[in-house]
């Protein structure tokens, strides 16, 4: 019988795996630790540290699911399809879009308390 953990376990492998292996996953890791780092240092309110945590999350868990996706397209084929390369591209464009919005939140959260 399996433990109730193993799937917490695997998990926990699939992000440290996405971490190592994805220099995109290592900076929005980063990235959201200084966010999070600075929602902790400027007094913003619980609702709006919650928003930011829930962004940084957001942006971290879209960054793996385009890995995963560009692995799926690399285990089904090793040449150049445009259908990979619209699978890659459109998975990645919808990181950037979170990504960016993440930026617009931050800085509409932080600027207020920034320029007092």
């Amino acid at each position: 019988m399996k433990s109730w953990w193993q799937p917490f376990r695997h998990a926990m492998h699939g992000l440290r795996q996405s971490i190592r292996e994805e220099r995109h996953m290592k900076v929005h890791v980063i990235i959201g630790g200084i966010v999070l780092l600075v929602a902790f240092l400027l007094p913003v309110t619980s609702v709006e540290r919650a928003i930011l945590f829930l962004t940084v999350g957001i942006v971290i868990s879209a960054e793996m699911f385009n890995t995963a996706f560009e692995r799926v397209v690399d285990l089904v084929t090793q040449e150049w399809h445009p259908l990979a390369k619209a699978v890659k591209d459109i998975a990645s464009g919808a990181v950037l879009v979170l990504a960016l919005t993440s930026v617009a939140i931050a800085l509409c959260i932080f600027i207020p308390y920034l320029v007092q």
